[in-house]
């Protein structure tokens, strides 16, 4: 298995990235939920970030050392827990390219997200999953994660 580094993100990366979007709406959404809408906001914070940065936050590109293939990402923000109101890493996005799925890249760059946590000083690391993700739901406990609050919605 070839070699796998995980690094900041660069300009070089925005179209790896941007590419990679439209999989986020690959399981089944919520009926109300606009992926059109959703690519599109996604987009403008992932280009703007990745343009100008915020020192708060961070993305990671996972990369083949042999051939430096970009072969997926994520994207770290600080949240604040609700009743604790005290700051905690967030995943705000992950996404493995389909060609490098199944080699544990996903694995390695949530690795890398409770490093970058840590090193925030943080104890807490949350993400948000559609409930249809099964596969990532899977992953993410297998990782340690426990489900925590679930949102339901419904159009007035």
């Amino acid at each position: 298995m070839p070699k796998v580094t995980i690094r900041r993100v660069t300009k070089s990366d925005t179209d790896f990235i941007l590419n990679l979007l439209p999989s986020l709406t690959d399981p089944e959404l919520p009926h109300w939920r606009d992926p059109e809408v959703m690519l599109d906001i996604d987009q403008r914070i992932l280009k703007a970030e990745i343009e100008d940065g915020n020192k708060d936050n961070a993305i990671f590109i996972a990369e083949d050392d042999e051939d430096k293939t970009q072969l997926g990402f994520i994207f770290l923000e600080i949240g604040t827990d609700y009743y604790h109101r005290e700051p905690h890493g967030h995943i705000a996005d992950i996404i493995v390219a389909p060609e490098a799925r199944g080699r544990g890249i996903g694995k390695m760059l949530m690795q890398k997200a409770e490093e970058w946590t840590k090193d925030c000083g943080y104890s807490l690391l949350t993400l948000n999953v559609f409930d249809d993700n099964k596969k990532a739901r899977k992953l993410y406990q297998s990782l340690g994660f426990t489900p925590d609050l679930t949102k339901y919605g419904k159009i007035l």
